[in-house]
């Protein structure tokens, strides 16, 4: 599989001396990318990014949201997008641009394409998700032009309501943004929602599996995944998932709360405009402390 060893050091990572970095025994914390590509390595922009954080001190898998028009500093290249630093740098870089401006402590990572994450879907039997009307119209674009860049027959999300989507049709759900949430939140806010909502679907499959399937299914998925972990690495971080009472919780950086302007204008380029120094404080309470953003 793609196997890549990031040989940086923590300064080269940004990270800062005063954050602990992960020992792999309590807290993790995992840079998700996903690129709207062919190919893993170097495939542009990330369409999406996350952060996740197996917290066993916890016994929580915790997901966070990063919009990608998020407006940051990223090393060397100045203020932009949180989304072009996977394209200026790859993974590296855009590691570096999350440490730096959220004062965490990430060393590793795992990137999927369109393809690979429709693979990872497949393999896991689907999801379960509820599907609007109108969101079963914008998916079945989605779909269309995934088929047709894949040269496959598309499957179409047929009704909706709640059911099993196929790799290919949660790839369509995860990459709506026109269309409202039944919650009724829009755009790219919405459409990192529905990604969470994938992921969590994903993670509920892991948990009903048994543990002795853990090592076959790793070596599944890691074909159609770019990461700088080994599989030695992965199936010590799958053990969360023996103990009991594990939850999956989620957020998105940022809440609508905090957001300064949603459609910032900086040179040109619609950014999302939010105070950096808040939301890293409420994201290393949320990751270390165990504490809520609603609650924060």
């Amino acid at each position: 599989y793609n196997h890549v060893d990031i040989t940086d050091s923590d300064e080269d990572l940004g990270i800062s001396e005063e954050i602990p970095v992960d020992n792999g025994q309590d807290i993790t914390n995992i840079a998700l990318f996903g690129v709207d590509g062919r190919n893993t390595g170097n495939a542009g922009n990330s369409d999406a990014m996350m952060i996740i954080s197996i917290d066993k001190l916890h016994s929580k898998i915790k997901v966070i949201s990063i919009m990608r028009d998020t407006l940051v500093k990223v090393p060397d290249h100045g203020i932009t997008k949180i989304t072009e630093a996977y394209g200026m740098g790859g993974a590296v870089l855009a590691i570096k641009t999350l440490n730096q401006n959220f004062n965490l402590n990430i060393r590793d990572y795992a990137t999927v394409n369109f393809e690979g994450m429709a693979k990872i879907v497949d393999a896991v039997g689907g999801v379960e998700i509820d599907v609007s009307e109108d969101e079963v119209i914008n998916a079945n674009g989605s779909i269309n032009e995934q088929a047709f860049v894949l040269g496959i027959e598309p499957t179409f999300i047929e009704h909706a309501g709640l059911q099993t989507l196929n790799g290919m049709q949660a790839v369509g759900y995860a990459r709506i943004r026109k269309v409202s949430n039944p919650n009724g939140t829009y755009g790219d806010f919405g459409r990192t929602d529905r990604q969470r909502a994938v992921m969590e679907q994903l993670f509920q499959k892991a948990l009903t599996m048994d543990v002795s399937q853990y090592p076959k299914f790793a070596k599944e998925l890691l074909p159609y995944v770019e990461t700088s972990l080994d599989i030695n690495q992965i199936l010590n971080l799958a053990g969360i998932f023996t103990k009991p009472n594990i939850e999956f919780v989620q957020t998105r950086l940022p809440l609508e709360e905090y957001v300064i302007n949603a459609d910032y204008y900086y040179h040109s380029k619609s950014t999302v405009l939010f105070n950096l120094g808040y939301a890293s404080d409420l994201l290393k309470a949320f990751i270390y402390d165990d504490i809520s953003p609603e609650s924060y």
